[in-house]
């Protein structure tokens, strides 16, 4: 094995250390919008029975009487308040605004309107944060390849998003958050009728509905995971093209423990073609939660090139400011 290869094995090794760290706050975050999201509801839900329901509970017919024009402009404001104060996709938008209506309608109706809402603005906010961190993981990307060979990268804005909006298995990942959004909003109606609806207490309905927002939370942890993959392999193979060429190698390389699949076992070590890198088949994610990484291969290198490395090793790290400082040597 080279000095350069033991070189980047290294670095690569700190990188996915750091990026574990990182993908652990960012799961945090969305875990909070869950946890936020499901109080809200459960609050929602306790209002309207608290509203609306009698000594014997709350019966069909209560639910199907009309609701006052107050408690439709209530969700109006709330609706446009949330399109207003934050900078979410078109997506985003357009489902909120539909949240926009003129209607009179039942009480029933009226409750799974607010708890929707409820459940778009959450999602909004996972497809926002989600966005974020990919963004922040392709820049940490960049950086840290440029930063190891003493380069600086420039990206504009609009490729990081051609980037981060590419389709994985045909999918693009956000259309996966809102196809879990509907999933999610359809549970919930059908547990609120069937408990609610049944003259049972919307306790009741609270273990249901966090079994359903865990499983919500997780969605987005393994799509976060895989995602972020995809961009930061993405990322390796530009880099590489930019530095070495289309005819340079890389190095599969990996994170080995208990937990790490066979198929991740079977790529570690083996090196492939940079013009034939492809997330999935060759490269990471090649699974959900997958947390291999990849590295320049270089047969031979020169006394002048394997001294710069020697220089280096140990030096660099993954933060910014280090890295930012070490350009100058």
């Amino acid at each position: 094995m080279t000095t350069n290869q033991e070189y980047w094995r290294e670095r690569a090794k700190e990188a996915m250390k750091q990026e574990a760290k990182d993908d652990k706050e960012a799961i945090q975050r969305i875990n909070d919008i869950v946890d936020e999201m499901v109080d809200d509801i459960e609050r929602e839900i306790l209002a309207f029975y608290a509203k609306y329901a009698t000594a014997e509970g709350l019966t069909l017919e209560d639910a199907k009487k009309k609701i006052d024009r107050t408690d439709i402009r209530k969700l109006e404001n709330k609706a446009k308040q949330y399109v207003d104060n934050k900078d979410f996709s078109d997506k985003a938008n357009k489902e909120l605004k539909q949240y926009n209506t003129k209607m009179y309608v039942s009480r029933e109706k009226m409750l799974q309107m607010q708890l929707g809402l409820l459940l778009t603005y959450a999602t909004a906010q996972i497809e926002s944060q989600m966005y974020n961190y990919m963004e922040s993981a392709y820049y940490r990307e960049v950086q840290r390849q440029a930063g190891l060979v003493g380069a600086t990268a420039k990206v504009s804005l609009e490729h990081i998003q051609a980037i981060i909006n590419t389709s994985f298995d045909d999918v693009v990942w956000s259309t996966r958050i809102w196809k879990n959004m509907e999933h999610t909003r359809k549970q919930v109606n059908k547990a609120v009728r069937n408990t609610m609806l049944r003259g049972r207490h919307p306790k009741e309905f609270v273990p249901e509905l966090r079994k359903e927002s865990g499983a919500t939370a997780y969605q987005a942890k393994r799509l976060l995971l895989t995602e972020t993959a995809r961009v930061q392999t993405l990322a390796q193979q530009q880099h590489y093209i930019a530095t070495m060429g289309k005819n340079a190698k890389y190095e599969f390389l990996a994170f080995l423990d208990d937990r790490t699949t066979q198929t991740c076992r079977n790529h570690n070590g083996n090196t492939y073609k940079v013009s034939e890198m492809k997330a999935g088949i060759n490269a990471p994610p090649m699974h959900p939660h997958c947390r291999s990484f990849t590295v320049p291969y270089v047969d031979d290198i020169d006394e002048e090139l394997e001294d710069f490395f020697k220089k280096r090793k140990g030096k660099y790290k993954i933060d910014g400011f280090e890295l930012e400082a070490n350009k100058d040597d």
